[in-house]
C-alpha cells in the first residue's frame, strides 16, 4: 500500500524542492542537451529505462529516443509517458484561454466562478485564479499518489473534498503564515473545476480542443489509460512499477500522457505568444504575466530561473519529466523517462561519456 504522505515526502524532496532556487537554468541545460546518437544498439547503456528527448531550435523540432516503453515494446517517438507534474502548464494555458475569451477574470476570487463547489478555509473567498495558477493561493495538498488498477476512482468532487474513495485530503485555502509560495496540486484541481465550470466541457475535452491541438499536440490526452502505445513505469531501483502505473483521475496536476515533443511544443507556444505571433493561444499580454515571476520563481503554470529560462518538472510513480526553454533564444528542451530518477544519471551519462 502507497500511503500518499511518505510518497508527497520522496517527491518534494527529490525532484521538487521547495526552495527551487537550488535548480538554476545552468543545470537544467545540462541535463537536457540532447544526447549523441548511438551508432548502433550496443552502444546503448543497457540499463537505461526507456526516454524521450526533444528539442526545438531555430522552429525545428528534433527527437530521440532509446529503451524499453514496457517489456517487448521499444520507445518510439510516439511512445506516451505520464508526464507528471508537467501537466500544470497545460492546465494554466487552458485557464489562460478562459481569460483570453473573457469568460474569467485572472485576478477575481475563483469562488465566484464555481458552480459545484466552493473553495474553503480562510482565504477560500479571497483566493485568486491566478495565485491558483502560481502556487501562492494558500492551497493545502501538495501532489497526488494516484490509484492501481483494483482501487475504486474518486470523482473531481471526491478529490476536492477529500472524501473516499479520494486518497489525498481535502483541498483547503490556508492562511499563509510562512510566505506566499507553497506548492500545491490541490490548487491546480481547483483550477480543473473552475474549467469544466466555465466551459460547460469535461477537462480533458477542453484542454484537448483549446491547447493541445493547436499547440500541435494532439496525441496528448489527459484519459486515466491512454488508447495508444504508452509506457510502463518503474521505480528508481528498476522493479517495474505494479500494473503497470498508477492512475490519475487529477487531470489538471498530474494526469496528462504525453511525449518529449509534445511538452516541447507546449513551451514553444508560449514563446510564440510572448512573440506576438499571428495563430498564438493567448495574447502578449498574458503570456507575459504566464512568465513573471510571482513568488519563489513561481509564474503562472510555469517556473522561472533568473528571468531567462522558463521551465517544468514532473514525478509519478513510475516517471520522470523535464522541459525548459529559454526566452532570449527559443530554444527549447523536453525529456522524460519510465523510470525514477534516471532523467539526470542517462542525461548525464549520454552527454558526458
Amino acid at each position: 500500500m502507497i500511503r500518499q504522505s511518505d510518497w508527497c515526502l520522496f517527491y518534494f524532496r527529490k525532484i521538487h524542492p521547495m526552495n527551487r532556487r537550488t535548480f538554476n537554468a545552468t543545470g537544467l541545460a545540462a541535463v537536457l542537451t540532447p544526447p549523441p546518437r548511438p551508432a548502433s544498439a550496443d552502444e546503448v547503456v543497457p540499463e537505461l529505462p526507456g526516454y524521450q528527448v526533444a528539442a526545438i531550435n531555430g522552429g525545428l523540432l528534433t527527437a530521440r529516443h532509446s529503451g524499453m516503453a514496457r517489456a517487448q515494446s521499444p520507445v518510439d517517438d510516439e511512445t506516451l509517458f505520464q508526464v507528471a507534474s508537467c501537466s500544470k502548464t497545460v492546465t494554466a494555458l487552458a485557464v489562460l484561454t478562459l481569460v483570453r475569451d473573457a469568460r474569467v477574470d485572472l485576478y477575481a476570487p475563483v469562488n465566484r466562478y464555481l458552480r459545484n463547489w466552493q473553495l474553503p478555509g480562510p482565504r477560500g473567498g479571497t483566493a485568486t485564479i491566478a495565485e491558483l495558477m502560481s502556487h501562492t493561493a494558500g492551497t493545502t495538498v501538495s501532489g497526488f499518489v494516484g490509484y492501481g488498477a483494483g482501487e475504486k476512482l474518486p470523482d473531481l468532487s471526491d478529490i476536492l473534498a477529500g472524501h473516499p474513495p479520494a486518497n489525498s485530503g481535502a483541498i483547503r485555502a490556508r492562511r499563509r503564515l510562512f510566505g506566499p509560495f507553497r506548492y500545491s496540486g490541490g490548487g491546480t484541481m481547483v483550477l480543473q473545476a473552475l474549467i469544466e465550470d466555465v466551459s460547460g466541457k469535461a477537462f480533458g475535452a477542453y484542454t484537448a480542443e483549446e491547447v493541445l491541438k493547436p499547440v500541435g499536440a494532439s496525441a496528448a490526452t489527459f484519459a486515466i489509460t491512454p488508447p495508444d502505445h504508452f509506457a510502463h513505469g518503474s521505480f528508481g531501483n528498476g522493479r517495474p512499477l505494479p500494473e503497470g502505473f498508477r492512475r490519475h483521475p487529477e487531470s489538471a496536476a498530474a494526469g496528462l500522457w504525453a511525449t518529449a515533443s509534445d511538452l516541447a511544443r507546449v513551451f514553444q507556444a508560449v514563446l510564440h505568444a510572448l512573440g506576438g505571433a499571428r495563430h498564438a493561444i493567448i495574447p502578449v499580454v498574458l503570456a507575459e504575466r504566464m512568465v513573471t515571476p510571482v513568488s519563489e520563481g513561481s509564474g503562472l503554470g510555469v517556473f522561472i530561473s533568473r528571468g531567462t529560462t522558463i521551465w517544468h518538472q514532473g514525478r509519478n510513480l513510475g516517471f520522470d519529466s523535464v522541459v525548459a526553454a529559454e526566452l532570449g533564444t527559443g530554444r527549447v528542451r523536453a525529456a522524460v523517462t519510465n523510470r525514477n530518477g534516471a532523467l539526470d544519471t542517462y542525461s548525464r551519462q549520454l552527454v558526458e561519456g
